[in-house]
This record gives C-alpha cells, structure tokens and sequence, in this order.
C-alpha cells in the first residue's frame, strides 16, 4: 500500500517523467544488483547472524573477473565458475568462524577490502573484462535487461529454498531460537555456515552483474549497498510474511526504496539525501520489524 501511495503521489507530481514505462524499466534495471545481494543476505538473517562481509565480496568479485580475463587471459566462462567458486569459498570461510569461533564477520570483510585493493592495486580496472559479462546481464529481453530476469529466477529459487525445503525450515528454526533447533536435532552449526555460503554465492553474482553492467572493476564496489540492503531486508519483514525475513516482502520493500528515491531526485533533491532516505527507512523498518515479530508473539 505504501509503494502504491509513493507511485500515485509522484505520478502526480511528475506525471511527464515518473510515471512512464522507461521510468519503471530503469527503476528495475538499477536495483538489479542491490536485489541479488539482497537476496543472499537475507539468508544470514533468517538463521540469526548479520553478514557485513557481503558488500566486499561483492567488490571483490568484480576485480577478481577483471583481474582474471586482463592478466591471465582466462576465459569467460571459466573466470566466472572461478569468481562464484572464491564467493563460496569466502562465505564457508565466514561461516565457520562465526558459527564456531563467535568471530564477527566484518573482520572477513577488512580483509577482503585489503585484497581487492592488492588485486587491483587501488585503480579502477578497465581492460580484461570478459565479454560474456555484460552479454549476460545487458541483454533487452522484453524490453529488460536479462539481470532483472535473473534476479526473478534467484528470487523464485531462494523463495522456493527458504518456504518448501527441509533446509529453509531449518533455517527458520535456528533463526527463531537456535538452542531449541539444536535440542530438537538440528545441526545448526551446519545450517549457518551453509547460510554464509549462499550469501557469498549471491555476492559473487552480484559482484559479476555489477561488472557487467559497468563494463570496468571498481575497488569501492558494494560498500554502498549494504545499507539500503538491510533496509530492503527488514522493511520486507513488515509485510508478506509479517516478522519474518522474506523473499517477496524483500522486493517489495528494494521497490519501495527505488521508487521513493526516483521521485525525490525527479523533484530536483541532492544525491546526498539518498544514505539519508536508506537510513531512516531502515530506523523504520527495524522498528516495524520488531513491532511485527511481538504481535505475532502475543497472537500464538
């Protein structure tokens, strides 16, 4: 209801530039890669644990890509198979020092900065982008980018994972109180280090996507969307799902942002104002959340 507000109040205000199909279609193709990190974030907080390592991953793949098909001269299919391997590999990694150790992710997260910036000797790469890249993610498919379609695709699959498999109601389970999962049999070390797992398969493909939309590797990717990703993420606990981290609610709540922020610069608004947005949807949401999560509470 709050999104179809946002869209009518700015289709009125600026009915010659926001409500427009190119203003839709460009609202979807840029929140593209903020939707695929999401999407793997969202996996971390369902089971409980906040993954702050995401967005360095995400920066990490795109020099890692470049780096790959400049220096080596892999190609691009291999380098890709490589880049999703290393985000894996990263969130295992992550997740057995959390899950076992109590090490807080963003220590993982320092030193994946530090080896993006080794990677690519802090310059932005330009050359060496594998072409298969951004064919992937630019390609017009009904008059879309294909990364909108992926997302859909990762959208449907994560839902399916999280609400209809044995493995998403596990991850419920610790989520909701990990010591009695463990008492009814849950191996919930397990569970967590597979939930960083697939938050570092998504960041790697959000890493990927980033790279091809650009066409060149920039050190400070990612960084910048962790934020309105956690906003996404707890504003969507608010509906769909109430009080629960969902799929669904989640991309609601990355259109919500979208659409708020597009009007608001279409008004003529600083650039600075967006972390300013991000940041008080998200004081909203986690309030909203918690308020969600106690009534449900009281209602069982």
């Amino acid at each position: 209801l709050i999104l179809a507000g946002v869209v009518i109040v700015f289709s009125i205000l600026e009915p010659s530039t926001f409500a427009t199909s190119q203003n839709f279609v460009t609202i979807l193709q840029e929140q593209s890669v903020l939707a695929c990190l999401s999407l793997g974030l969202l996996v971390p907080l369902a089971v409980g644990e906040f993954d702050l390592s995401v967005g360095y991953v995400l920066g990490f793949s795109a020099v890692e890509a470049a780096a790959l098909g400049g220096k080596s001269g892999i190609p691009g299919a291999p380098v890709i198979i490589i880049v999703l391997l290393t985000g894996i590999a990263i969130g295992c990694l992550n997740g057995i020092l959390v899950a076992r150790l109590r090490v807080h992710s963003l220590g993982i997260g320092f030193a994946i900065s530090g080896l993006t910036v080794g990677v690519s000797g802090g310059q932005t790469l330009f050359a060496g982008v594998p072409p298969v890249i951004p064919t992937l993610t630019n390609t017009n498919i009904l008059g879309v980018k294909s990364s909108v379609w992926f997302d859909l695709a990762f959208a449907i699959a994560v839902y399916i994972t999280l609400f209809h498999t044995p493995f998403g109601r596990r991850v419920y389970a610790v989520g909701g109180s990990e010591r009695v999962a463990r008492l009814a049999g849950v191996r919930t070390q397990g569970i967590k280090i597979a939930a960083f797992a697939i938050a570092g398969l998504f960041a790697a493909l959000a890493g990927l996507m980033q790279l091809g939309e650009a066409g060149a590797a920039d050190p400070s990717f990612g960084i910048n969307l962790l934020l309105p990703a956690f906003a996404a993420i707890f504003l969507g606990a608010t509906t769909i799902r109430p009080g629960y981290f969902n799929v669904w609610g989640m991309i609601i709540a990355i259109l919500l942002l979208a659409a708020g922020f597009s009007g608001l610069s279409l008004k003529g608004v600083p650039l600075w104002v967006e972390p300013v947005f991000d940041g008080a949807v998200l004081l909203i949401a986690v309030l909203s959340a918690r308020a969600e999560a106690r009534n449900l509470g009281r209602g069982t």
